[in-house]
């Protein structure tokens, strides 16, 4: 007890995602900035392409100091769960204006993902954390990123370049997090396998848990893969267009439209980009991309899941997600000044569905561990009786309850859902009005025949969080 009460702070009795309301609490009041201008595409100076016309406490745009809030964040970046707070301390660091914050936090990240994919440290460190877990919970193990967070760390890492118009950077990122969807499906099938031999081993079967889990599983089922992301594919297609990289960029729109095969906006961008690789496009002007991140993920929830084990039934706590907890889609329309409609988002990536089937995935492990800790935990409280009487007994039933608390930790500033939508003007400078749920804003954009101006706005509580990003145009 006196060696676990150091981990308190943590998600080993605290709950995650009481921890992180504090951060999601601090990006909807994050005090207003005034709005620096974009670097020009060409010179790197200062030019008109930022955002114009809004409310300075709806803009991004850089803070001066950093919260008490903020400073215990990247504090627990040291700790065992570090990926973890660093891919949030990434996401607020954009959201707050704090580039160089974001860049180094998600660099980070990526780093301790190269560490989590040597196998010899991913061993010795789960070996280190089992005999913890067996007697408090799945917390006590080392935060681990699923491969939706790593897709999504390098997707924004690589607007965390556009948006310092490093476009070299940002294809270098574009292209590992194709790369992340590439190896993730065998990594994934390996990990269910290894999972379900070690429940036929320790004779546990699995099926007999089917029942308690239709709410994740009516969630999961809303998409097809825990990885696949079709926003990251479009995103990453609209660049390599923009740069005349359409081979690149037909293979990522085709992508995009296999996992959403009845958008007709990924049929007319496929369709647009065969036209361009057989020199029938035209100079028709600029293509517009509004890229919506729309409110926060939801946090997985707890529920009691009872293990049978040789002395009855063990209650233990268990994370899930269920329909009723997740956020509905609302999607943002682009209006001209004569309030005209020029588009409206469509949702690319179900952000809560990729986390419940990712969990739904792992669920073989952790019912595993959970019947080997329900077990470990009995005799503990057993051995407790017969050794120390009523009072030994006590202890270990109050030790039991404190730590029988599921593990929900995971990214929890990623959007619910993020979307796009794209549309071409005339080039020179366009007023366009983003309405949303969350308020409007009016933004003045550059647009650049046969380039590409890419609008990134986030729907946090109460805010609209919005910027410009450089221009993209011309071979890298």
């Amino acid at each position: 007890m006196a060696l676990l009460s150091g981990c308190a702070s943590q998600s080993l009795f605290v709950s995650y995602p009481s921890q992180a309301a504090k951060w999601k609490s601090e990006l909807a009041h994050t005090p207003a900035q005034p709005v620096l201008p974009a670097a020009d595409a060409q010179t790197g100076e200062s030019s008109n392409a930022s955002p114009a016309g809004l409310a300075p406490a709806n803009t991004l745009a850089p803070s001066p100091s950093v919260s008490p809030v903020i400073s215990k964040l990247e504090g627990a970046t040291a700790g065992a769960d570090g990926v973890l707070y660093l891919q949030e301390l990434g996401r607020v660091s954009q959201l707050q204006g704090r580039r160089e914050a974001s860049r180094n936090a998600f660099a980070s990240a990526v780093a301790a993902y190269d560490a989590e994919d040597a196998s010899a440290r991913i061993q010795a460190s789960s070996l280190a954390a089992t005999g913890t877990a067996l007697l408090t919970n799945d917390n006590a193990r080392p935060y681990i990123a699923p491969d939706y967070e790593r897709i999504f760390t390098r997707a924004y890492q690589a607007l965390n370049y556009w948006a310092a118009n490093d476009a070299t950077g940002a294809a270098v990122e574009f292209r590992a997090a194709a790369l992340e969807q590439q190896v993730a499906a065998n990594k994934r099938e390996k990990e269910i396998a290894k999972a379900e031999e070690e429940a036929e081993e320790n004779k546990i079967d699995l099926n007999q848990f089917d029942g308690y889990f239709d709410g994740l599983n009516a969630v999961a089922g809303e998409v097809k893969s825990s990885f696949q992301n079709a926003w990251t594919f479009y995103l990453s297609a609209l660049f390599w267009e923009a740069h005349g990289e359409y081979n690149d960029a037909l293979v990522d729109y085709k992508k995009a439209l296999e996992i959403h095969p009845d958008s007709t906006m990924l049929k007319e961008d496929v369709q647009r980009v065969s036209a361009a690789m057989d020199r029938k496009r035209g100079d028709e002007g600029g293509l517009v991309a509004v890229i919506y991140d729309q409110d926060f993920v939801q946090p997985r929830a707890e529920f009691s899941l009872p293990i049978p084990t040789v002395h009855g039934f063990f209650s233990v706590a268990f994370p899930t997600y269920s329909l009723q907890d997740k956020p509905r889609p609302n999607s943002l329309r682009v209006l001209d000044t004569g309030s005209q409609p020029l588009g409206e988002t469509q949702v690319l990536a179900d952000v809560g569905a990729l986390a419940a089937k990712d969990l739904k995935e792992r669920l073989p492990g952790m019912l595993v561990r959970q019947t080997l800790r329900a077990t470990a935990k009995y005799n503990l409280q057993k051995e407790a009786n017969d050794n120390y009487g009523a009072l030994g007994a006590f202890a270990t039933q109050i030790y039991n309850l404190v730590s029988e608390q599921a593990d929900r930790r995971s990214w929890l500033t990623l959007p619910a859902y993020a979307q796009a939508t794209r549309f071409s003007l005339p080039q020179g400078e366009h007023t366009l009005i983003l309405s949303t749920p969350q308020g409007d804003a009016t933004l003045t954009v550059p647009v650049v025949n046969r380039g590409l101006t890419v609008i990134h706005a986030v729907a946090v509580p109460g805010r609209l969080i919005t910027r410009v990003l450089p221009v993209q145009e011309g071979p890298l």
